[in-house]
């Protein structure tokens, strides 16, 4: 039995795409797509229907989907308990994190816990913060960092950072120039947002219905990474936020305007565990560090 097969099967149902379980993982399509025809092959038939707009579960594919489910859930059972009894000795940690928080907070905070803790192992996965929360109530997921996610009774927020909207464009664009925008100004920029699984979109898309404006974007994406292509392209203007783009401004490759608007408050980046759940050692001394970390990222960057 492979678990790589039944980790990347289930990430295919979870996603409806090759491509995002792959962008997920950061390995190949190719790859994913060899695990699935492999696991379709010991089956003895199709898991998946091949749609143009996506992968859908056959009737089949639903049945191994709650065996994969329990595979892995067992799997990560046995994991912690093991982990319980050797202590910190060794682990293996499940993170998943939106992917603008990945350079400037999350993995300056993994290094310093790794170096404490060198055979505590990570799985970090990248998802929207709509996504991010269904992993963690799933119990895929032992810690998520999510910016905005959607509040549920189950989540629980151990620390959170204020992180302002921005607007992201090239140096030579008109607005690199300005000090400040405001959001019906934008309404009138080519302009790139992430999709609505994003909670920097319902942030932008709260703030444009509350001055009682349309936005029309010219691009909508999935990845923080091509919002950042957008603006360092010259295409136009992307809505970002300024733990998304510390790196591309100190690069000198992005320049980033303030936005002007209500509800700018409500902008964070949470710590975030499924509330009620024994996390094994390492799960439990990590979230508490990215806690910490993100009380002293907030500390230094206000």
């Amino acid at each position: 039995m492979s678990l790589t097969r039944y980790r990347y099967f289930a990430l295919v149902a979870d996603h409806g795409s090759v491509r995002e379980a792959a962008d997920a993982l950061r390995v190949a399509p190719s790859a994913i797509s060899r695990q699935v025809a492999a696991l379709e092959e010991e089956y003895g038939t199709a898991l998946f229907e091949r749609r143009a707009r996506g992968m859908r579960l056959t009737t089949a594919g639903s049945a191994v989907l709650e065996t994969a489910r329990t595979i892995l859930g067992s799997v990560q059972t046995a994991r912690s308990a093991i982990e319980e009894l050797q202590g910190m000795k060794r682990g293996h940690v499940r993170v998943w994190a939106v992917e603008g928080a990945l350079d400037d907070f999350l993995y300056p905070a993994l290094t310093e816990f790794s170096t404490a803790h060198p055979s505590v192992s990570f799985e970090v996965m990248v998802a929207s913060s709509d996504q991010l929360v269904q992993r963690l109530l799933d119990d895929e997921a032992d810690v998520v960092v999510a910016f905005n996610p959607i509040l549920h009774r189950s989540v629980l927020s151990l620390a959170e950072i204020a992180d302002a909207l921005v607007v992201a464009a090239h140096m030579d664009d008109a607005v690199a120039q300005r000090h400040s925008v405001r959001i019906e100004d934008v309404g009138e920029m080519k302009l790139a947002l992430p999709d609505r699984t994003f909670g920097l979109r319902r942030l932008v898309d709260d703030i444009a219905a509350a001055t009682g404006i349309e936005l029309k974007p010219a691009l909508v994406t999935n990845s923080i990474e091509s919002l950042r292509s957008f603006a360092r392209a010259g295409m136009g203007v992307s809505m970002l936020t300024r733990c998304a783009t510390r790196r591309d401004v100190s690069e000198g490759r992005l320049v980033t305007v303030p936005l002007q608007g209500r509800n700018l408050r409500k902008a964070c980046l949470k710590i975030c565990v499924r509330k009620g759940r024994s996390l094994s050692p390492a799960a439990r001394a990590l979230s508490r560090h990215l806690a910490r970390s993100a009380r002293k990222y907030a500390a230094g960057h206000t």
